[in-house]
This record gives structure tokens, sequence and C-alpha cells, in this order.
């Protein structure tokens, strides 16, 4: 009778325990990227607005100075827009990896703060450029 009662209380307060921590809200993740708190001052918001003219999937990456940026994913003939805070004293450029295909690169643009870049994935990959650009 004593064991029943002890496992019961066991179990109920392991239920509280478990409940009350996966409730909390405060833990970020790794996956969300800087926060406005973390970003640097010298960063700035740019917008980059993809167009999918390919049959595939694509996804894009950033590229600054010895570093690749996952920024996403475009579906096939499709739109997307995009967000994400840069130095605008470093020039942007891409990789395009076509889900299943070839890749990409385009040149440099440069950007200033709150630009519009412009990305055009071709419908023929490896034969066709992918061009980029500024408004």
């Amino acid at each position: 009778m004593k064991s029943t009662v002890f496992r019961t209380a066991l179990m109920m307060g392991l239920l509280v325990c478990t409940t009350s921590c996966a409730s909390r809200n405060d833990v970020s993740s790794p996956f969300d990227g800087p926060t406005s708190s973390q970003r640097t001052g010298s960063e700035d918001p740019i917008r980059i607005e993809v167009q999918n003219l390919n049959f595939n999937d694509v996804t894009i990456w950033v590229v600054r100075t010895g570093q690749r940026v996952r920024l996403g994913r475009v579906t096939g003939k499709t739109d997307e827009s995009f967000r994400i805070d840069w130095n605008v004293a470093v020039p942007i450029s891409f990789v395009v990896d076509v889900v299943g295909g070839r890749s990409c690169a385009t040149g440099e643009v440069g950007v200033e703060p709150n630009a519009r870049v412009w990305l055009t994935v071709p419908g023929s990959v490896g034969v066709q450029p992918c061009r980029v650009g500024r408004r």
C-alpha cells in the first residue's frame, strides 16, 4: 500500500515538473537567427525578391566573404520574398542550388540600407545564367 502511494506521489511530481518545464517560451531556437537585440549596429535589413522560372525547387544561399548562409527554399515556378540583416559595406552575391540538379552563382551587387535586391533563377540552370540586380 505504501509503495503504491509513493509511486503515485512520485508520478504526480514528475508530471508537474515536466509540464511546467515544457511551457517555457523564453528559449529561442538556433534556427531563428539573431534577434534585433543580437544584431550588430553595422547591419541593416535588406529585402530579397526571388523569381524562380525553373520547374524544380531551389535553395538560395547568400554569400559574403568566406561565408555561405542559407536564405531559404523557393518552390518551382513561384516568387518568394526574404529579409536579411546585411552589412551594407559588403557586396551581396548568391548561389542557387536546384534540387536534384545543377547550381549557379551570381556576381556581386552593392547594397544600401533598406535595399531591394532581385534574383531570377532561369528555366534552364546551367545553360542560362542566374541574374541579380538592385531596385
